[in-house]
């Protein structure tokens, strides 16, 4: 113990000489400029509606084809916020939709790529072309005449050629989508331009092919912000996360009462995970770092402050089985209950039963 409480004070020592250090290099605090350099990029929040209604938008000719089946579309409005820096610096937005349980293929989304030029309208060019063609001559009489007599003539043509025509605006992609996962999921990357801005609700729409008798679901959504390094140590066109977020989203048929039930059940059981995971941060650390040297070691490394969203990650949104199996045995029971609050609506909303009888409470 002695041993390790001498390291702790070494590390202690080291962060200290550090902060002297930077501060003879630079005139100031080193936490100043920790703060600056950590303060320099910009920050991105993101946001979604928790629960969507889906329509039916079955074409006939789908119908005829595929009777067992039919298509649904789900318009979902994410929205983001630069809670503070430069939106200059801001590279592009990242958006993906999984159907985590691959029973919903989506087969048409908006919006598709996009290209778009910072000019107007076409690019004229011009090029014009001058040649001369001529003759000079020149008599000069000898220097022993009388008179010194001198004469020149000169015979010349001048062509002009000029071309004018019209060239497309070089364009830049400034919307990229497509599908991932076999067609489980899709993305959506979006980039800044003079006539569009990252910041601000987007509107994605997504058409799903299900069972005919299909009444809910869920998805899983990821959004990313990427920005450029204008720090004191960034490398020269380097960048960095600025924002990252990811929610699950309800999906119920528009016009059935039980499946939004479900929805919304689904909702509040996630909110309460969420809270009591939070609630339950100290309780978690000493689960997971029961003893002392544990927990120190924790905190040097960065993972004690972690712990809750990482346990929040992996409950939500799903690992591997053998972690969470393991993840459950070490939470305590409150948060327990939580987990199998969430696991049970989440079941509950994806494997309703056909018909408009269900119970959902």
């Amino acid at each position: 113990m002695d041993r390790y409480c001498s390291f702790a004070a070494s590390c202690l020592l080291g962060a200290q000489v550090r902060s002297v250090l930077l501060a003879a290099m630079f005139g100031v605090a080193a936490s100043g400029i920790a703060r600056s350099v950590a303060a320099a990029p910009a920050e991105v929040l993101f946001d979604v509606s928790p629960s969507v209604g889906c329509r039916d938008v079955t074409t006939a000719e789908f119908a005829a084809a595929n009777p067992d089946e039919r298509l649904v579309e789900a318009r979902i409005e994410v929205s983001s916020l630069i809670r503070h820096g430069d939106a200059g610096d801001l590279l592009q937005f990242f958006y993906r939709f999984d159907s985590p349980r691959r029973t919903m293929p989506m087969v048409d989304y908006l919006p598709r790529t996009t290209l778009a030029s910072d000019l107007a309208g076409n690019v004229t060019v011009e090029q014009k072309q001058e040649s001369n063609k001529g003759i000079d001559g020149a008599v000069t009489a000898p220097l022993a005449w009388p008179l010194k007599v001198t004469g020149s003539g000169e015979l010349a043509a001048k062509t002009m050629a000029s071309t004018r025509y019209e060239l497309v605006p070089p364009m830049t992609a400034v919307a990229a989508s497509g599908t991932l996962d076999r067609g489980f999921g899709v993305y959506f990357k979006l980039k800044p331009s003079r006539s569009t801005s990252l910041e601000g609700a987007k509107h994605f729409a997504i058409v799903f092919r299900v069972p005919r008798n299909w009444r809910a679901d869920y998805l899983h959504l990821s959004c990313s912000a990427s920005a450029s390094v204008p720090g004191l140590f960034g490398p020269p066109g380097g960048q960095v996360v600025c924002g990252q977020q990811k929610f699950v989203v309800a999906l119920y048929a528009e016009g059935d009462a039980s499946a939004k039930a479900a929805a919304e059940r689904l909702v509040r059981a996630e909110a309460d995970l969420r809270k009591t995971i939070s609630a339950n941060r100290k309780e978690l650390q000493r689960w997971f770092y029961p003893s002392l040297v544990q927990r120190v070691g924790a905190i040097l490394e960065g993972a004690d402050a972690s712990l809750p969203s990482e346990v929040a990650e992996t409950l939500v949104y799903g690992g591997r089985a053998a972690d969470e199996e393991r993840l459950e045995l070490r939470l305590p029971p409150e948060v327990r209950q939580a987990v199998a609050k969430y696991t049970v609506a989440r079941r509950a909303l994806s494997c309703l039963p056909a018909g408009d009888e269900s119970d959902v409470q």
